[in-house]
């Protein structure tokens, strides 16, 4: 009986144990399920917050990009430069360019005085000289050189006016001397182009003067004042002065297509070609003279080194074309720098497609016919460019001092 009472106590003991412990893990389930459900409620609520936070960045992006025009892809691949710095760097730009790439030759030359511009200047008649200029000096179209007093022409005028004078007196007396005429028209003729060059001061006494007609320099007088000098005595030697031309050796080879009178570019300005095939090294002497003042048009320089572009086939089809100093390749794509058309301190980044290359130009598609890309500065430009790809650098400018600085680390 004893033995009963001890077995059923044990048992209410044990019963009781699993009871508090069955309870004790239902309670921490039911805390560990509350915990997951407000983990779980916590992270929703900063999803969402992150998801709207995420949606009001990418709606001010762009708002602020889709106020005006979009500048989501100059805004990246861009670099602001100031003129100043611009100047500071040698940044150029040039237009692109119709020309034609497979027919053209490009050769360098240098800038020199042109031969032809070394003049002598020779009396016109004869006669004795007296100076109205001293030398060196500048002389203009119009400004008088010499005065010449001619005995020849003094002769010349007084037979012309017998004859005018005895052709008179036969017409008065109604008589009619066809010789007489003829020979009188004949001494007008003579005498008419033996001071064609000269300006009449005084025709009795034979006293001309002689002036100018060209701009030039008068490097040396010939002849003294107050001597006789026969005509066609040269007189003075002069630098006439006409715009620079360009010379240049080109090989054999490569001057096959050139020929007199074709045109060539030399900088910025067209020219005329004159070529010299008489050496016999194997180069062929070519001499560009500019159409125009090439002097101010395309800033040549006496002795200085400069580029000619010459074409040998008129009849190809121009194509665009840029320096081929602009084409960089950005990661692996071709591309040039274009000035921006809203912001002229802006250049971006555009892919382009190049085709041939001769002369230093290089045939390019992609581009529009009045863009303006950079010539010259490129690698300074690369280098402030951000970065294509992965983590993208800010855009960034330069200041005049010629540094780069990224957007933003001006602001202190």
């Amino acid at each position: 009986m004893k033995f009963l009472s001890y077995l059923f106590a044990a048992a209410f003991i044990v019963s009781c144990v699993y009871a508090h412990e069955h309870g004790k893990h239902e309670h921490e389930h039911e805390h560990e399920h509350e915990h997951k459900h407000e983990h779980k409620h916590v992270h929703d609520h900063e999803h969402e917050q992150k998801h709207e936070c995420k949606h009001a960045n990418d709606h001010a992006h762009t708002h602020e990009h889709g106020h005006g025009h979009n500048h989501e892809h100059t805004h990246e691949r861009g670099v602001e430069i100031s003129e100043a710095a611009a100047e500071l760097i040698g940044l150029k730009t040039v237009r692109v360019e119709m020309r034609r790439i497979t027919s053209s030759v490009g050769f360098y030359g240098r800038a020199m005085s042109d031969p032809r511009a070394l003049r002598r200047k020779s009396l016109p008649l004869a006669g004795f000289v007296a100076w109205r200029i001293g030398a060196p000096c500048e002389i203009r179209p119009g400004d008088e050189i010499l005065r010449l007093v001619s005995p020849d022409a003094a002769t010349a005028y007084g037979e012309l006016a017998t004859l005018e004078a005895r052709l008179d007196a036969v017409k008065k007396s109604g008589a009619k001397n066809a010789s007489l005429a003829a020979e009188l028209a004949a001494k007008r003729i003579a005498y008419a182009a033996m001071t064609n060059a000269l300006v009449t001061v005084d025709a009795g006494r034979g006293e001309f003067s002689l002036r100018a007609t060209v701009r030039g320099r008068v490097n040396e007088q010939l002849v003294a004042s107050g001597v006789f000098a026969e005509r066609g005595t040269d007189i003075l030697k002069m630098t006439e002065t006409k715009p620079p031309v360009v010379f240049a050796l080109v090989p054999f080879s490569d001057a096959r297509g050139l020929a007199d009178g074709a045109k060539a570019r030399v900088g910025a300005h067209s020219g005329t070609m004159r070529v010299d095939r008489t050496r016999t090294d194997g180069l062929v002497g070519v001499w560009v003279a500019c159409d125009g003042d090439c002097t101010a048009n395309a800033k040549l320089v006496l002795g200085e080194s400069v580029y000619v572009t010459a074409e040998t086939d008129p009849t190809e089809t121009p194509v665009a074309c840029v320096p081929s100093t602009a084409v960089f390749r950005d990661g692996v794509t071709p591309s040039v720098f274009v000035r921006d058309e809203h912001d002229e301190d802006l250049f971006v980044v555009k892919p382009v497609v190049p085709g041939r290359s001769a002369a230093g130009w290089t045939a390019v598609a992609g581009l529009d016919a009045d863009d303006e890309v950079v010539s010259q500065g490129v690698y300074e430009l690369r280098h402030a460019l951000p970065a294509a790809g992965g983590e993208k650098k800010a855009a960034g400018h330069f200041h005049a001092d010629g540094t780069f600085h990224a957007d933003g680390e001006d602001k202190e």
